[in-house]
């Protein structure tokens, strides 16, 4: 599961807004996400709070930040990218005494966001009557990858490595797993979906449709196995691709307790009919060559391969030969997400 929760953190530099007298751009020190503050509002070398992306903030957060009505969501709670005065603002931050009453000296991440109540949005669980959502079945974590805003550092083990970068499409988590005795389980992110007799669930449907489950008995016979892919079509994040139908797009394959690399990947679903993937913008040459002096985020922006003449949500960057491990994250693998995607703004 990826990272997530209030942190304390110093403020690495205060820079004018390029649009606004009374506003100022900052960063925090280690991380790559920028945001707007009024001016004289913090320094350079403040101990700050950070609240990511996806925030919920309670009432009575919101009215200590003097932030009632004026974040994103139903509720106006929501931290969410946005674009003020034409500069990009990702996550907001105050000074710690909000925590005044928190009791430690130092608290943790985990300790610091349950004291202020703070939240991860996640995405509706899309309603349907033709399956039940239960606990994913044993074993198996809600799929999740760490964003290189985060953690800009380990981004930096991939510069020189060839590597496979795909497009993160807009959609909902599916996945299908397979035990070693051949039980197969179609899940949604967080829950797995049980069938209910005399009905079909679309994502049961579209995993039969496709053929994924044909094809997983027939090729992994007596393997456990995990095909991680993302739905899309009518009725998901608005149809964002203009589908006429629902279909699932694969980005990973885990078997026997390992993910594959992004070569191993390529080569199991090569020619596999039936089989879709996410679209592939680039394997196989490292990422310096690939990025051609642009940074990370500003590569993150492009035409989506799926819908020509929109924006693609960002990339997602892993290894093509090894199954690389960092000590921050774990498996070496990340995404990025394209500020201009998020605000809804045009490249």
């Amino acid at each position: 599961m990826a990272f997530f929760g209030v942190t304390s953190e110093e403020i690495n530099e205060i820079k004018p807004h390029t649009n606004a007298d009374r506003l100022e751009l900052a960063t925090l020190k280690g991380l790559d996400f920028q945001f707007v503050v009024l001016k004289g509002q913090f320094k350079t070398g403040d101990k700050v709070l950070y609240f990511p992306l996806d925030s919920l903030l309670t009432p009575a957060i919101l009215e200590k930040l003097g932030l009632v009505g004026k974040l994103s969501g139903k509720d106006r709670n929501r931290v969410k990218t946005v674009r003020l005065r034409g500069e990009t603002s990702q996550g907001l931050v105050s000074d710690l005494s909000i925590i005044a009453g928190i009791g430690k000296e130092n608290p943790t991440t985990e300790e610091i966001t349950a004291f202020l109540g703070v939240t991860k949005y996640e995405p509706p669980i899309i309603p349907c009557h033709s399956g039940l959502l239960v606990r994913l079945p044993e074993g198996q974590s809600v799929y999740d990858i760490e964003g290189c805003d985060r953690f800009p550092d380990v981004a930096k083990e991939l510069i020189d490595v060839p590597v496979l970068i795909s497009e993160k499409l807009e959609g909902s988590n599916l996945s299908l797993t397979q035990t070693k005795d051949g039980e197969i389980f179609v899940n949604q992110r967080n829950y797995s979906i049980q069938p209910v007799e005399g009905f079909e669930h679309d994502w049961w449907k579209v995993a039969k449709e496709q053929g994924l489950i044909d094809w997983v008995k027939k090729n992994f016979p007596n393997q456990h196995i995990v095909i991680y892919g993302e739905m899309i079509g009518p009725g998901i994040q608005g149809n964002y691709y203009g589908l006429k139908a629902h279909e699932v797009r694969i980005f990973d394959i885990w078997i026997d307790g390992n993910f594959l690399n992004g070569k191993d990947f390529l080569d199991v679903v090569k020619y596999r009919e039936g089989l879709k993937t996410v679209p592939m913008i680039s394997t196989s040459i490292t990422l310096s060559e690939w990025l051609r002096n642009r940074s990370i985020k500003e590569a993150s922006t492009g035409d989506s391969i799926l819908a020509p003449g929109k924006l693609r949500e960002g990339i997602v960057i892993r290894p093509m030969l090894d199954e690389m491990r960092n000590e921050k994250i774990g498996r070496l693998i990340v995404k990025q997400r394209s500020p201009e995607y998020l605000t809804g703004s045009e490249f």
